[in-house]
């Protein structure tokens, strides 16, 4: 999980940990599952940690230059094969120079 301060990346973490939570208040996760899960997220505020992921879902705000700006430079770090995509609502995929999944998680399909 990466942003581009702690405090971001921190409630961004605090909000998965509570959604996890529901799911445990609904007996749809177990606590040792989320434990689990939550191990696995590794936080950064450094664009060069992303280097060796296998996925990566692009989040940040809705204006076309920051969203190009960092799928240049993932592009650019990241190894071969690594999945891009984008949450973006607004802009063409076209636009971005790579061509990275969109992902729509209001309605859980992948386009």
């Amino acid at each position: 999980m990466n942003d581009i301060a702690d405090q971001f990346v921190d409630r961004g973490y605090d909000t998965i940990s509570k959604n996890l939570d529901r799911l445990i208040a609904k007996e749809k996760l177990t606590t040792d599952q989320k434990k689990d899960i939550l191990g696995r997220i590794r936080k950064s505020t450094r664009l060069e940690d992303m280097k060796n992921a296998d996925f990566i879902v692009e989040a940040a705000i809705e204006k076309e230059d920051v969203k190009v700006e960092i799928f240049k430079k993932l592009d650019g770090l990241c190894k071969p094969g690594v999945i891009l995509a984008s949450n973006t609502s607004s802009i063409p995929l076209p636009e971005l120079p790579v061509q990275p999944r969109g992902l729509n998680w209001s309605s859980g399909c992948i386009s």
